[in-house]
Parts: C-alpha cells; structure tokens; sequence
C-alpha cells in the first residue's frame, strides 16, 4: 500500500477530514488511471464527512456519499488492502440514517476505513 494511502486513511479514521482529503487529492495526481475511481470515491467520502462535521450539512454529503458507492462498484471486496464493501455498506447505512433525520447521526457514528494487514482487516 502506498504510504499516502496509509497516511489518507489514518487521517479519514482520525476525522481530520480536510487533510485527509489534501493527502488522497496529491496521490489522485500521480496515480494510474486504474486507480483514480477508487481515489475518486474517498476523497468524496473525505469531503462529504467534512461538510457533515465542520459545517453540519447532511444533504449534500448524503449525495456525495451515494456518487461515492458507485465510484467503488468496481472495487469490491477489497482493493489496494481496503475493505471496500464493509467500507460501503457502513458508509450507506450512515446515509440512509442520515436522510431518515432521526436521530441524526453524530460524526461518532462516520464509518471507518479498514485495511487488511496481515491477512486480516483491522
């Protein structure tokens, strides 16, 4: 896994969503372009969960979370050592309890991003 990637991650599950989203953009412009959907697809998550948290907007990142979900329609189960279908499925039901307003989820309650180390995901 690439280090920025890593860094990406521990920073998304840390909550600090603006840097994390700063950290995957410098990647998303030096990747593939195999890549780049996947990438496409976290640093949506990152933005969404940033507006949510910082701004306590829910409509807009509830939209960006579901473009997010097809973005990684072609990465499941796993990609790049990430769970992507847990990834997806959290990320979902955080979106379908957000749109049902209560009770409003809390930025406790944003889903983690996993990655495999070891043959396991932690």
């Amino acid at each position: 896994m690439d280090a920025r990637l890593r860094h990406g991650i521990g920073l998304f599950n840390a909550g600090q969503f603006f840097e994390c989203h700063e950290v995957l953009e410098g990647l998303y412009q030096e990747t593939g372009e195999e890549n780049k959907p996947f990438l496409e697809g976290l640093i949506q998550l990152a933005a969404a969960f940033r507006l949510f948290c910082d701004f306590g907007e829910t409509r807009g990142p509830v939209r960006m979370i579901y473009q997010a979900l097809i973005r990684f329609e072609n990465y499941q189960p796993e990609f790049l050592q990430v769970g992507v279908q847990e990834l997806c499925r959290a990320a979902e039901a955080w979106a379908k309890a957000a749109e049902a307003g209560a009770p409003k989820p809390s930025a406790t309650d944003i889903p983690k991003i996993k990655v495999e180390r070891f043959g396991f995901f932690l």
